[in-house]
């Protein structure tokens, strides 16, 4: 029977119920830790801000659920996370962003104008960014969560004929460690952001078109 590998235990368990001729292993290769966030601050950084940057979808939904309360009306708002990002924040506040890249990199050289920005970053700080809007304007970080490879489960990874990332982190943490399992597999990268993360491992990636788990898994049924 064949295998795949899932880097992702919630998206591992869609596939498991879609893909039922397969072998569907979920392996949550990162250990996602919530940090404490000053609700307060973040509310009021974001009334100052016209440009509030949400690096993953997850950010928003850890905001939401610890009850932030933004009013994004009327400021510029930006997901690298691509399409599955702008889905995740228009969930969570309402608001479709303005501004979508598929990563850190494409949202640096697509950042132009801005006042005053706050970045919500994924589980690293996302200095590239960062770096880019301090040269147009002041600029406020907040952390909602960080994530950290798991080595007990990067080291028990079985081989299997396709690999599926969500996450560049993800992605980069496997490719660093078990290269030679990828090098020897099918790869799914779910965006362009997890694809160039694999490529700088010198991984060629199969991507998917869409980002999101229904998306990903037809891409792989097809594959299949």
């Amino acid at each position: 029977m064949r295998r795949v590998v899932v880097a992702s235990p919630w998206a591992g368990e869609a596939f498991k119920k879609a893909l039922r001729d397969v072998e569907v292993v979920a392996a949550a290769v990162l250990r996602i830790e919530p940090v404490d966030v000053d609700v307060a601050a973040v509310e009021r950084a974001v009334a100052e801000a016209d440009l509030v940057v949400f690096m993953s979808g997850r950010a928003a939904y850890r905001l939401r659920e610890l009850g932030a309360r933004l009013d994004l009306r009327g400021k510029t708002v930006a997901t690298a996370e691509g399409g599955k990002g702008a889905v995740m924040v228009k969930n969570a506040f309402g608001v479709e962003p303005q501004l979508v890249a598929d990563s850190g990199e494409e949202l640096a050289r697509s950042a132009s104008r801005c006042k005053k920005a706050v970045v919500f970053h994924h589980g690293e700080r996302a200095a590239e960014v960062v770096k880019r809007l301090e040269e147009l304007c002041t600029v406020e970080e907040f952390y909602t969560y960080r994530a950290a490879p798991d080595e007990a489960v990067i080291a028990s990874l079985p081989e299997a004929d396709v690999y599926v990332f969500f996450s560049a982190l993800a992605a980069e943490a496997v490719a660093q460690r078990r290269r030679h399992l990828l090098e020897k597999a099918v790869v799914v990268a779910a965006g362009p952001a997890v694809a160039a993360a694999l490529e700088r491992h010198g991984i060629k990636p199969a991507t998917s078109p869409g980002g999101r788990i229904h998306e990903v898994i037809a891409f792989v049924r097809g594959l299949l």
